[in-house]
């Protein structure tokens, strides 16, 4: 009778190996099935300085470019601008800054470059991060470029809410109208 417990235990010891072998082997064919990710053969890079700086209402040009450096032509690729508030750790609403958000690429050949050039107007005074993405079709991994950095200045401006113009002809006027009426007074004095 001692070797029943023995034997059930060496059966449910194999059986357990047997379990586990066949889970291993099928979570390796899963792993075949699965289509591997091939690299994105997509290069992007900002020409541009690390650090664009200028005063809000100032126009800078962000340079860069995007190589297909696979052995094959890549067509309908879009690329596009992401800008972050750094400060505020938000992303940014580009409507403002660049009325180009998305350039859109047909067909990039194998080994082509190609420049990239974006007009951004720095709206608001701050500290921002810029990357260029690019999304070919068919891909679900899009390629991020290198990150240039926005230093934005406030404006000065010297007539807030056109204030001057009140604030220089009230004092003005004022003084019109006094000597005008120490004219009239002195006028009438002497006749």
């Amino acid at each position: 009778m001692s070797e029943t417990p023995s034997l059930r235990s060496r059966f449910r010891a194999w059986l357990c190996l047997a379990v586990l072998a066949s889970g291993l082997g099928a979570l390796g064919l899963a792993a075949e099935a699965q289509p591997s990710s091939a690299p994105n053969p997509l290069v992007i890079e900002i020409l541009s300085p690390d650090l664009l700086s200028g005063t809000a209402g100032d126009y800078v040009t962000v340079r860069a470019q995007i190589v297909n450096a696979g052995p094959q032509a890549l067509s309908d690729i879009t690329t596009y601008l992401s800008l972050v508030d750094t400060q505020n750790k938000m992303p940014v609403d580009l409507e403002d800054w660049s009325a180009e958000r998305g350039l859109f690429i047909g067909t990039i050949e194998s080994r082509q470059t190609l420049p990239l050039f974006w007009k951004i107007h720095f709206v608001k005074a701050g500290t921002y991060e810029l990357v260029v993405v690019a999304n070919p079709a068919g891909s679900r991994t899009p390629q991020v470029s290198t990150m240039t950095r926005f230093q934005v200045s406030p404006k000065r401006n010297l007539n807030p809410g056109q204030v001057l113009p009140v604030a220089l002809g009230t004092p003005l006027v004022l003084i019109l109208l006094f000597l005008i009426a120490t004219y009239k007074r002195q006028r009438r004095e002497t006749s």
